[in-house]
Order: C-alpha cells, then sequence, then structure tokens
C-alpha cells in the first residue's frame, strides 16, 4: 500500500506527459499527435531561419528600413525561437524515453525487504505545482499581449498591431500579411508553452527524486533510533545478522537510487543546460531593458515589466532549488547515521556512510554543472557581469 501511494507520482507524470502533445510534445511512434509534433518542428525552424537571417541583414548593412530593431531585440527574438525548436526536440526526446524511465523508476521503489514510509501527498504536490505554473504562465502571456497592443486597439487591427509590437524583429510594416502574422500568433503561444514546461519538467522530475531520498531518510532514522533503544544484553548472533542485513539492503537501496538519478539526468542534462542558459540571458535582457528604457511606458508596460521579470526569476530560482534539494536530500541521512550507537555499528553502516559523504548524485547540465544551491549565487554574479556587456554593446 505505501509503495502505491508513492507510485501514483509515475502515473501522474504519465498523464502530465500525454497532454503535453496538444503543443507538440510526443513520442516518436506514428500517430496523428506525431504529425502536429512534425508540423510545429518545421514552423519552428522556419521562424528561427528567418530571425537568424534578419541578423545576417543588419550586421552585413544591409537592412534598408529605417523601423528596424537594433540587434539585441533581434538577437532575443532569434534565442526565444530558437530555445524553442532546441526544447521541442529535448523534450520529445525525454518524453519518449519516460516509459522505460518509468518502469526502471518503478522497480527501484519495489524493494520487498525495505517497508519505507509512504508520501502519499507528492501526487497532489505534483498536481499543484503544474497547475501553479500553467496559471502563472498564462497570466504573464496575457499581459505580455495587453503591452504589446494597449486597451485602445480595434479588434480588426488586433493581429497586426500584436505581430508588428511583439515580431518587429521578424516582420516589417511592408511585410505584413494576415497568412504570415496567423501562424507567427500561434507559434509565439506554442513557443512560450514550451519555455515553461522545460523548467516544469525539471521540478516535477526533482520533486519526485527528494521525495524519495525523504522517505529512505526517514527509514535510517527510524532504524538508528531502534538501534539506540537496544540493550547489549539483549544482544543475540542471530539479531546482529539481521540488522547486517537490513543495513545492506538500505546501502543498497541508496545505490539504486543515486544509479536511478544519474540514469534520467542523462536524458534531462541537455534540457537542464537549455534552460538554465536561456533563463540566464532573458533575466539579464529584461534587466538590460529596464535600465536602458528612457520611456517609462503605460501603467500596463510597467505593469508587465516587473510581472515578467519577477516571473523568469521565480521560475529560475525554482528549477535550481528543486534540484539543489535532491543533492541536499541525497546526503541527509549522515545525520542519522552519526548518532548510531557504538554498539550497532557494523561494516554496511561504514559502507554507506562512506557512500553518502563521497558520492555526489544531483542533477547536472550535461556534466557541466551541478544544480546546487551555490549556483544561485554564480549566477546573480554572472548577470552583473553579462548585464554589462549588454548595455555596452546594444546599438
Amino acid at each position: 500500500m505505501d509503495k502505491d501511494k508513492f507510485q501514483e507520482f509515475l502515473p501522474t507524470m504519465s498523464r502530465i506527459f500525454s497532454m503535453t502533445r496538444y503543443f507538440g510534445v510526443s513520442t516518436c511512434k506514428p500517430s496523428i499527435a506525431f504529425g502536429w509534433t512534425v508540423i510545429l518542428l518545421l514552423m519552428l525552424l522556419a521562424i528561427e531561419v528567418g530571425a537568424i537571417w534578419k541578423i545576417v541583414r543588419l550586421l552585413g548593412g544591409w537592412a534598408v528600413h529605417s523601423t528596424d530593431r537594433g540587434f539585441t531585440a533581434r538577437l532575443s527574438g532569434c534565442i526565444f525561437y530558437g530555445n524553442a525548436l532546441l526544447s521541442l526536440i529535448l523534450s520529445i526526446k525525454f518524453v519518449s524515453s519516460w516509459e522505460q524511465l518509468s518502469e526502471r523508476w518503478s522497480r527501484t521503489e519495489t524493494d520487498p525487504g525495505l517497508r519505507l514510509p509512504s508520501d502519499s501527498r507528492i501526487k497532489r504536490r505534483t498536481v499543484l505545482v503544474s497547475a501553479f505554473v500553467m496559471t502563472c504562465a498564462c497570466v504573464e502571456h496575457m499581459l505580455s499581449m495587453m503591452s504589446a497592443t494597449g486597451f485602445d486597439c480595434p479588434p480588426e487591427e488586433y493581429t497586426e498591431r500584436y505581430i508588428l509590437s511583439s515580431h518587429g524583429f521578424l516582420v516589417q510594416n511592408d511585410e505584413y500579411n494576415l497568412w504570415l502574422a496567423i501562424p507567427i500568433f500561434i507559434m509565439s503561444k506554442l513557443a512560450t508553452a514550451l519555455w515553461n514546461f522545460q523548467d516544469l519538467i525539471i521540478i516535477l522530475i526533482s520533486m519526485g527524486f527528494t521525495s524519495r531520498y525523504n522517505r529512505l531518510n526517514t527509514y535510517v532514522h527510524r532504524v538508528v533510533m531502534l538501534e539506540r533503544n537496544l540493550k547489549e544484553g539483549a544482544q543475540v548472533s542471530s539479531e546482529n545478522y539481521m540488522r547486517f542485513q537490513i543495513w545492506r539492503r538500505i546501502r543498497q537501496a541508496y545505490v539504486r537510487q543515486a544509479a536511478l538519478v544519474r540514469l534520467v539526468d542523462d536524458q534531462l542534462g541537455a534540457l537542464v543546460l537549455l534552460s538554465n542558459v536561456n533563463n540566464l540571458y532573458f533575466i539579464c535582457l529584461q534587466l538590460f531593458l529596464g535600465i536602458n528604457s528612457k520611456d517609462r511606458g503605460s501603467f500596463i508596460n510597467r505593469l508587465y515589466y516587473f510581472i515578467s521579470l519577477g516571473w523568469l526569476m521565480f521560475r529560475a530560482c525554482g528549477v535550481v532549488l528543486a534540484a539543489a534539494d535532491v543533492y541536499i536530500h541525497s546526503k541527509k541521512a549522515l545525520i542519522s547515521l552519526y548518532l548510531c550507537p557504538e554498539l550497532a555499528y557494523n561494516l554496511e553502516i561504514k559502507r554507506l556512510k562512506y557512500q553518502l559523504k563521497n558520492d555526489e548524485v544531483a542533477l547536472t547540465g550535461m556534466g557541466l554543472f551541478s544544480l546546487n544551491r551555490e549556483l544561485l549565487l554564480e549566477v546573480a554574479a554572472a548577470v552583473l557581469k553579462y548585464e554589462l556587456v549588454l548595455v555596452q554593446y546594444d546599438k
């Protein structure tokens, strides 16, 4: 029953992944959903090629329109859709591997020798976090649309004003037509959904790992407390053997859990790298626009700026902190092991302590960096450096 309560996390994640086919994230199996995915990939690729061509024109001095945007605006549009394209590809890769990963995860959870405490709230937390991210993303994007068009826009001019305002890096006034605007309008929504989804995947997977480690740590603490309550005279060889076997199963459970984290990290690492690099760039960009802007704009523009920046920073910190909890909880059992009485100490406890001390278990960005709390300070320092670069080189 306890295992079933935790394993609600796996089918919940599977249901979430099944819903992502509506914005293009599906498995590679032949189906209508995969056909929709291919169409979106081609459309994103076309927009990205167009955005790159606009940058080439500007750098080559071929931009003849007086209304052409600066390099920073063009680059940010190119990165936005480039992130969407890569995010879609990497999300498809991860979702396609989820069936095998969930089977391995389920086998890791199934250990008849350990009666771990349940986490009956994991399903509810997963659903609440997903709903929260989806709601905040919708609110933030609606504000961006209102900021781009204002409240005085006639309905018949809405699409034109929105596209020319938000996608001026891609479409000029004399290039606008409705057949071009509608696909761009649709793809901008899907690109925003993919941007939020890539962060959500990392947060939810991290929550699952943290829950598992927390249950293991709680079990270790209970066993240590039982060891402390045993009296020396009550010990016989058979009891010593049973306790030795319990500690062996505990150690093996931590080994299997660490192997599972690394297996998932192999599939998720590229998405972690993309998420953190993309969030870093757009935080720098938002700060740059706020610092460099001479026109404060209307109330809705100012409201959107602060909400957009706040949501972006909240999401970026949420990714790092959720993943950092995996690393923290992977070593938390050491606190209980240090309380283990000398009388109960055995070789398996010694091995477990050595394993937890020296085994670095964390989600990484393809091995380039680990997601831990120290990373937030490093990112804050990087933001200050790159902010100076953006201010200096924007024309």
